[in-house]
Protein backbone atom coordinates (compact mmCIF):
# COMPACT_ATOMS: atom_id res chain seq x y z
CA UNK A 1 0.00 0.00 0.00
CA UNK A 2 1.39 3.49 -0.83
CA UNK A 3 2.74 5.65 2.00
CA UNK A 4 0.11 8.15 3.14
CA UNK A 5 0.76 11.81 3.91
CA UNK A 6 0.05 11.03 7.57
CA UNK A 7 2.73 8.33 7.56
CA UNK A 8 5.19 10.70 5.88
CA UNK A 9 4.56 13.29 8.57
CA UNK A 10 5.14 10.74 11.32
CA UNK A 11 8.25 9.06 9.96
CA UNK A 12 11.66 10.71 10.25
CA UNK A 13 13.19 11.49 6.85
CA UNK A 14 16.29 13.24 5.52
CA UNK A 15 16.00 14.87 2.10
CA UNK A 16 19.17 15.67 0.17
CA UNK A 17 18.83 19.32 -0.92
CA UNK A 18 22.47 19.89 -1.80
CA UNK A 19 21.44 21.20 -5.23
CA UNK A 20 20.08 24.35 -3.57
CA UNK A 21 22.25 27.43 -4.05
CA UNK A 22 24.23 29.03 -1.24
CA UNK A 23 25.62 32.56 -1.39
CA UNK A 24 28.02 33.75 1.32
CA UNK A 25 28.51 37.42 2.19
CA UNK A 26 31.61 38.52 4.06
CA UNK A 27 33.01 41.92 5.00
CA UNK A 28 32.26 44.51 7.65
CA UNK A 29 29.36 46.02 5.68
CA UNK A 30 27.62 42.73 4.81
CA UNK A 31 24.57 43.21 7.06
CA UNK A 32 23.98 46.86 6.22
CA UNK A 33 24.42 46.14 2.53
CA UNK A 34 22.03 43.19 2.34
CA UNK A 35 19.52 45.05 4.53
CA UNK A 36 19.06 47.53 1.68
CA UNK A 37 18.00 44.93 -0.89
CA UNK A 38 15.62 42.57 0.85
CA UNK A 39 12.31 42.65 2.64
CA UNK A 40 13.32 41.60 6.14
CA UNK A 41 15.41 43.15 8.91
CA UNK A 42 18.96 41.89 8.38
CA UNK A 43 20.74 44.38 10.63
CA UNK A 44 19.11 43.00 13.77
CA UNK A 45 20.40 39.46 13.20
CA UNK A 46 22.90 38.20 15.75
CA UNK A 47 25.14 35.14 15.25
CA UNK A 48 22.96 32.05 15.49
CA UNK A 49 19.87 33.88 14.24
CA UNK A 50 18.27 33.93 10.79
CA UNK A 51 15.28 35.13 8.83
CA UNK A 52 13.33 34.57 5.63
CA UNK A 53 13.26 37.35 3.03
CA UNK A 54 12.47 38.31 -0.52
CA UNK A 55 15.15 39.97 -2.62
CA UNK A 56 12.91 42.58 -4.19
CA UNK A 57 13.01 44.59 -7.39
CA UNK A 58 12.36 48.33 -7.44
CA UNK A 59 8.71 47.47 -8.22
CA UNK A 60 8.36 45.34 -5.08
CA UNK A 61 8.42 42.07 -6.97
CA UNK A 62 10.08 38.85 -5.84
CA UNK A 63 13.44 38.72 -7.63
CA UNK A 64 14.52 36.06 -5.14
CA UNK A 65 13.45 34.16 -2.04
CA UNK A 66 16.19 33.52 0.52
CA UNK A 67 16.82 32.26 4.01
CA UNK A 68 19.53 34.32 5.69
CA UNK A 69 21.62 32.79 8.47
CA UNK A 70 24.07 34.88 10.51
CA UNK A 71 27.43 33.54 11.70
CA UNK A 72 30.19 35.44 13.48
CA UNK A 73 31.94 36.51 10.29
CA UNK A 74 29.46 35.94 7.46
CA UNK A 75 25.88 35.83 6.25
CA UNK A 76 24.75 32.67 4.47
CA UNK A 77 21.91 32.92 1.95
CA UNK A 78 20.12 29.67 1.16
CA UNK A 79 17.95 29.67 -1.95
CA UNK A 80 16.64 27.54 -4.81
CA UNK A 81 18.90 25.85 -7.38
CA UNK A 82 20.11 28.25 -10.06
CA UNK A 83 19.16 31.42 -8.20
CA UNK A 84 22.77 32.51 -7.70
CA UNK A 85 23.09 33.15 -11.44
CA UNK A 86 20.77 36.14 -11.14
CA UNK A 87 21.06 37.14 -7.47
CA UNK A 88 24.86 37.51 -7.36
CA UNK A 89 25.01 39.90 -10.36
CA UNK A 90 21.95 41.75 -9.03
CA UNK A 91 23.62 42.39 -5.66
CA UNK A 92 27.14 42.83 -7.00
CA UNK A 93 26.14 45.76 -9.23
CA UNK A 94 25.34 47.80 -6.11
CA UNK A 95 28.68 47.22 -4.36
CA UNK A 96 30.64 50.43 -4.85
CA UNK A 97 32.75 51.29 -1.81
CA UNK A 98 31.13 48.86 0.65
CA UNK A 99 33.27 46.23 2.36
CA UNK A 100 31.30 43.26 1.03
CA UNK A 101 32.38 40.08 -0.74
CA UNK A 102 29.94 37.73 -2.47
CA UNK A 103 30.81 34.09 -3.06
CA UNK A 104 28.76 31.14 -4.30
CA UNK A 105 29.60 28.39 -1.78
CA UNK A 106 27.08 25.72 -2.80
CA UNK A 107 29.71 23.16 -3.80
CA UNK A 108 31.57 23.34 -0.50
CA UNK A 109 28.75 21.92 1.60
CA UNK A 110 26.20 19.13 1.63
CA UNK A 111 22.68 20.18 2.65
CA UNK A 112 19.90 18.01 4.03
CA UNK A 113 16.41 18.75 5.28
CA UNK A 114 15.45 16.45 8.14
CA UNK A 115 11.79 16.30 9.11
CA UNK A 116 9.06 14.34 10.83
CA UNK A 117 7.58 13.70 14.24
CA UNK A 118 10.31 12.77 16.71
CA UNK A 119 13.11 14.41 14.72
CA UNK A 120 13.79 17.00 17.44
CA UNK A 121 14.76 14.30 19.92
CA UNK A 122 17.18 12.76 17.43
CA UNK A 123 18.74 16.11 16.60
CA UNK A 124 19.31 16.87 20.27
CA UNK A 125 22.02 14.20 20.08
CA UNK A 126 23.86 16.49 17.63
CA UNK A 127 22.97 19.84 19.19
CA UNK A 128 21.52 19.79 22.74
CA UNK A 129 19.85 23.19 22.23
CA UNK A 130 18.02 22.17 19.04
CA UNK A 131 14.62 22.07 20.75
CA UNK A 132 15.04 25.69 21.87
CA UNK A 133 15.88 27.16 18.46
CA UNK A 134 13.62 29.88 17.12
CA UNK A 135 12.49 29.59 13.49
CA UNK A 136 15.58 30.12 11.30
CA UNK A 137 17.77 29.88 14.40
CA UNK A 138 21.04 27.96 14.13
CA UNK A 139 23.38 25.93 16.33
CA UNK A 140 26.69 24.25 15.59
CA UNK A 141 27.43 20.56 16.07
CA UNK A 142 30.45 18.29 15.72
CA UNK A 143 30.29 15.06 13.76
CA UNK A 144 33.32 12.93 12.91
CA UNK A 145 35.74 15.83 13.55
CA UNK A 146 33.68 18.12 11.32
CA UNK A 147 31.65 21.14 12.41
CA UNK A 148 28.18 21.41 10.89
CA UNK A 149 25.21 23.71 11.32
CA UNK A 150 21.67 22.83 12.31
CA UNK A 151 18.95 25.33 11.36
CA UNK A 152 15.27 25.24 12.24
CA UNK A 153 13.01 26.06 9.28
CA UNK A 154 9.23 26.13 8.83
CA UNK A 155 8.97 24.75 5.30
CA UNK A 156 6.69 21.79 5.93
CA UNK A 157 3.61 20.86 7.93
CA UNK A 158 5.86 18.92 10.35
CA UNK A 159 9.02 19.89 12.31
CA UNK A 160 11.88 20.47 9.86
CA UNK A 161 15.55 21.38 10.15
CA UNK A 162 18.37 22.03 7.73
CA UNK A 163 21.67 20.26 8.28
CA UNK A 164 24.61 21.91 6.54
CA UNK A 165 27.92 20.05 6.65
CA UNK A 166 31.14 20.22 4.66
CA UNK A 167 30.80 18.39 1.36
CA UNK A 168 33.57 15.93 2.18
CA UNK A 169 31.72 14.95 5.39
CA UNK A 170 28.56 13.87 3.58
CA UNK A 171 29.29 10.21 4.28
CA UNK A 172 29.65 10.85 8.00
CA UNK A 173 26.21 12.42 8.16
CA UNK A 174 24.66 9.62 6.10
CA UNK A 175 26.15 7.05 8.50
CA UNK A 176 24.71 8.98 11.47
CA UNK A 177 21.34 9.24 9.70
CA UNK A 178 21.18 5.50 9.12
CA UNK A 179 22.28 4.72 12.69
CA UNK A 180 19.44 6.87 14.03
CA UNK A 181 16.81 5.15 11.88
CA UNK A 182 16.15 8.24 9.78
CA UNK A 183 14.99 7.30 6.28
CA UNK A 184 16.55 8.73 3.13
CA UNK A 185 13.55 10.60 1.71
CA UNK A 186 12.72 10.77 -1.98
CA UNK A 187 11.99 13.80 -4.15
CA UNK A 188 8.34 12.78 -4.45
CA UNK A 189 8.01 12.55 -0.67
CA UNK A 190 9.57 15.98 -0.24
CA UNK A 191 7.17 17.42 -2.82
CA UNK A 192 4.23 15.85 -0.99
CA UNK A 193 5.28 17.41 2.32
CA UNK A 194 6.10 20.84 0.92
CA UNK A 195 2.85 21.12 -1.08
CA UNK A 196 0.92 19.86 1.95
CA UNK A 197 2.66 22.64 3.90
CA UNK A 198 2.06 25.20 1.10
CA UNK A 199 5.78 25.98 0.82
CA UNK A 200 6.47 27.49 -2.63
CA UNK A 201 9.70 27.48 -4.63
CA UNK A 202 10.92 30.57 -6.47
CA UNK A 203 11.19 29.85 -10.17
CA UNK A 204 8.58 27.08 -9.91
CA UNK A 205 5.58 28.47 -8.05
CA UNK A 206 6.36 32.18 -8.37
CA UNK A 207 8.84 34.50 -10.05
CA UNK A 208 9.91 38.13 -10.44
CA UNK A 209 6.55 38.68 -12.11
CA UNK A 210 4.88 38.26 -8.71
CA UNK A 211 4.48 40.86 -6.00
CA UNK A 212 6.09 39.77 -2.74
CA UNK A 213 2.78 39.77 -0.85
CA UNK A 214 1.18 37.42 -3.40
CA UNK A 215 3.34 34.60 -2.02
CA UNK A 216 1.45 34.77 1.30
CA UNK A 217 4.56 34.61 3.50
CA UNK A 218 4.33 38.20 4.65
CA UNK A 219 4.57 37.54 8.43
CA UNK A 220 7.70 35.42 7.96
CA UNK A 221 9.47 37.37 5.22
CA UNK A 222 8.50 41.06 5.25
CA UNK A 223 9.27 43.70 7.88
CA UNK A 224 7.25 46.92 7.78
CA UNK A 225 9.44 48.66 10.39
CA UNK A 226 12.97 48.10 9.03
CA UNK A 227 13.34 51.32 7.05
CA UNK A 228 14.26 51.93 3.43
CA UNK A 229 15.19 49.21 0.97
CA UNK A 230 14.86 48.60 -2.75
CA UNK A 231 11.19 47.93 -3.50
CA UNK A 232 9.91 49.17 -0.13
CA UNK A 233 7.47 51.78 -1.49
CA UNK A 234 5.20 49.45 -3.52
CA UNK A 235 5.26 46.86 -0.73
CA UNK A 236 4.24 49.49 1.84
CA UNK A 237 1.56 50.80 -0.52
CA UNK A 238 0.03 47.32 -0.84
CA UNK A 239 0.06 46.97 2.94
CA UNK A 240 -1.77 50.28 3.28
CA UNK A 241 -4.39 49.16 0.73
CA UNK A 242 -4.93 45.97 2.70
CA UNK A 243 -4.43 43.18 0.17
CA UNK A 244 -3.20 41.97 -3.20
CA UNK A 245 -5.54 40.69 -5.90
CA UNK A 246 -3.92 37.26 -6.15
CA UNK A 247 -2.46 34.96 -3.50
CA UNK A 248 -0.76 31.57 -3.30
CA UNK A 249 -2.80 28.55 -2.29
CA UNK A 250 -2.79 24.75 -2.47
CA UNK A 251 -5.47 23.08 -4.59
CA UNK A 252 -6.97 19.61 -4.02
CA UNK A 253 -8.07 17.59 -7.05
CA UNK A 254 -9.73 14.20 -6.62
CA UNK A 255 -9.52 12.31 -9.90
CA UNK A 256 -8.17 8.83 -10.44
CA UNK A 257 -7.31 9.38 -14.10
CA UNK A 258 -5.17 12.54 -13.98
CA UNK A 259 -1.46 12.56 -13.08
CA UNK A 260 0.69 15.24 -11.40
CA UNK A 261 2.47 15.91 -14.72
CA UNK A 262 -0.87 16.57 -16.40
CA UNK A 263 -1.88 18.92 -13.59
CA UNK A 264 1.15 21.22 -13.91
CA UNK A 265 0.22 24.05 -16.26
CA UNK A 266 -3.50 23.32 -16.01
CA UNK A 267 -5.90 26.24 -15.77
CA UNK A 268 -7.98 26.83 -12.64
CA UNK A 269 -11.44 28.15 -13.44
CA UNK A 270 -14.54 29.56 -11.79
CA UNK A 271 -17.11 26.72 -12.01
CA UNK A 272 -19.91 29.20 -12.72
CA UNK A 273 -18.34 31.32 -15.45
CA UNK A 274 -15.26 29.36 -16.66
CA UNK A 275 -13.22 32.50 -15.94
CA UNK A 276 -9.52 31.76 -15.45
CA UNK A 277 -8.37 32.13 -11.84
CA UNK A 278 -4.78 30.90 -12.07
CA UNK A 279 -2.52 28.08 -13.23
CA UNK A 280 -1.20 25.02 -11.38
CA UNK A 281 2.57 25.49 -10.93
CA UNK A 282 3.53 22.27 -9.12
CA UNK A 283 1.65 19.09 -8.24
CA UNK A 284 2.03 15.77 -6.50
CA UNK A 285 0.01 12.64 -5.83
CA UNK A 286 -0.90 12.22 -2.18
CA UNK A 287 -2.42 9.25 -0.40
CA UNK A 288 -4.49 9.82 2.73
CA UNK A 289 -5.98 7.38 5.23
CA UNK A 290 -5.51 3.65 5.69
CA UNK A 291 -7.73 2.87 2.70
CA UNK A 292 -5.15 4.35 0.31
CA UNK A 293 -7.46 7.18 -0.76
CA UNK A 294 -5.73 9.02 -3.61
CA UNK A 295 -5.82 12.69 -4.48
CA UNK A 296 -3.74 15.22 -6.36
CA UNK A 297 -2.58 18.44 -4.80
CA UNK A 298 -1.18 21.39 -6.64
CA UNK A 299 -0.05 24.91 -5.91
CA UNK A 300 -1.14 28.09 -7.62
CA UNK A 301 -1.42 31.85 -7.25
CA UNK A 302 -5.14 32.44 -7.67
CA UNK A 303 -7.64 35.28 -7.52
CA UNK A 304 -8.10 36.38 -3.91
CA UNK A 305 -11.89 36.17 -4.04
CA UNK A 306 -11.55 32.40 -4.58
CA UNK A 307 -8.81 31.85 -1.98
CA UNK A 308 -10.86 30.96 1.09
CA UNK A 309 -10.56 27.35 2.35
CA UNK A 310 -13.06 24.90 0.84
CA UNK A 311 -13.87 27.19 -2.11
CA UNK A 312 -14.92 24.99 -5.07
CA UNK A 313 -13.08 25.52 -8.37
CA UNK A 314 -12.45 23.52 -11.54
CA UNK A 315 -9.11 22.45 -12.99
CA UNK A 316 -9.02 21.89 -16.75
CA UNK A 317 -6.81 18.94 -17.79
CA UNK A 318 -6.69 17.90 -21.46
CA UNK A 319 -10.03 19.59 -22.08
CA UNK A 320 -11.68 17.86 -19.14
CA UNK A 321 -12.99 19.97 -16.25
CA UNK A 322 -12.12 18.36 -12.91
CA UNK A 323 -13.77 19.41 -9.61
CA UNK A 324 -11.27 20.83 -7.14
CA UNK A 325 -11.14 22.61 -3.82
CA UNK A 326 -8.97 25.40 -2.45
CA UNK A 327 -7.17 24.31 0.73
CA UNK A 328 -6.35 26.41 3.77
CA UNK A 329 -2.74 26.90 4.81
CA UNK A 330 -1.30 24.19 7.05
Amino acid sequence: MPVTIEQLQQQMSAFDLSDRDEITLRGNDRSTFLHGFCSNDIRKLQPGQGCEAFITSIKGRAAGHVFVFADEDRLVLDTVPGAAETLVPHLDRYIITEDVELEVTSQSRALFLVAGEGIVEKLSLLCPTSSKLDVNGCCEFDLASTTGRLRRVDWLSVPAYQISIRAEARGSFEEWRDAQGIAAGTHREFEALRIDGTFPLHGTDFSEENLAQEIDRTPQAISFTKGCYLGQEPIARIDALGHVNRILRSIQVIDLDATPDQLVGASIQDPSTDKSLGTITSAVEIHTGDDGHRELRGMSIIRREFSDPDTPVHVVVDGKSLPATVLGKS
